[in-house]
């Protein structure tokens, strides 16, 4: 087995192409996990491939590798979520990002909210490539083959206008208590005829940042057609709330489509 996974430019993953491995990467290579000539590494091209390659030479200026044949790494969930969250601390939206990585969420979308504690002002270039190299970092870890795409931030009303046809929108909402999101969505997949293939699989989770949706938000998110929904009975933290959320919503579609009991 190779002793690491990196994600690499699509652009310089060529089968049988020999290619100089980028400084962040030969670092790894060469000084972590002091990989010498013949060593195996896999590389990832963030949409689902995955290349074997041999290490070919090993300096201090650089690392060059051979590039081996294209093999389709581990598949998307057939959930597919879209996190929308409310801006936070940048250490904790970073938690939230690395986690719902390694869970599986598919697009990250940060939201402008009345209680968000950072300005998009603060969403700059350098914080953004911060932000991926967190998403590339999660996805090498945790066995992944499809980077998330990070958008850029939008407003809550930008955010519900721009939903795909058909997609389900849950908000988790502390002062909601009769609509248990792993109970909506199993009534959701009901209404919706039960089909495996339904859209109920395009799931937008709206999280609130510190301190939460105000009520005149949960208003407009109802309005726009997304289903408030209650995580249970503790307040949670807005980044710990985000991944139970995701959780819940891949373990219940899961069920739901291969007919486990729940």
């Amino acid at each position: 087995m190779p002793a690491g996974r990196f994600l690499l430019d699509r652009s310089l993953l060529n089968p049988h192409a020999t290619v100089t491995l980028p400084p962040d990467i030969a670092h790894q290579t060469r000084d972590v996990l002091r990989l010498s000539s013949g060593g195996r590494v896999q590389l990832l091209d963030g949409v689902g491939g995955e290349y074997s390659a041999e290490i070919l030479t090993v300096t201090r200026k650089e690392v060059t590798a051979q590039v081996g044949e294209r093999v389709e790494g581990l598949p998307q969930s057939p959930v597919h979520i879209t996190l929308c969250l409310g801006l936070l601390r940048a250490t904790n939206f970073e938690w939230a990002l690395q986690k719902g990585t390694e869970l599986g969420v598919v697009r990250f979308q940060p939201l402008v909210t009345e209680r968000s504690v950072a300005a998009v002002e603060e969403f700059g270039a350098a914080k953004r490539r911060r932000y991926e190299r967190i998403l590339a970092e999660a996805l090498e870890q945790c066995g992944g083959s499809w980077l998330p795409t990070l958008a850029a931030p939008r407003t809550l009303a930008d955010t519900l206008s721009s939903m795909p046809c058909g997609a389900l929108a849950l908000i988790p909402w502390e002062e909601e208590s009769s609509a248990p999101l792993t109970q909506t969505l199993a009534n959701e997949a009901k209404r919706r005829g039960g089909d495996s293939d339904a859209e109920t699989h395009d799931i937008w989770l709206f999280v609130g940042p510190a301190g939460g949706f105000s009520e005149g938000e949960v208003a407009m998110a109802r309005e726009a057609g997304a289903l408030p929904v209650t995580l249970g009975p503790r307040i949670l933290r807005a980044e710990t709330a985000a991944l139970v959320a995701t959780a819940l919503s891949l373990d219940a579609v899961g069920a739901l489509n291969t007919g486990a009991p729940r």
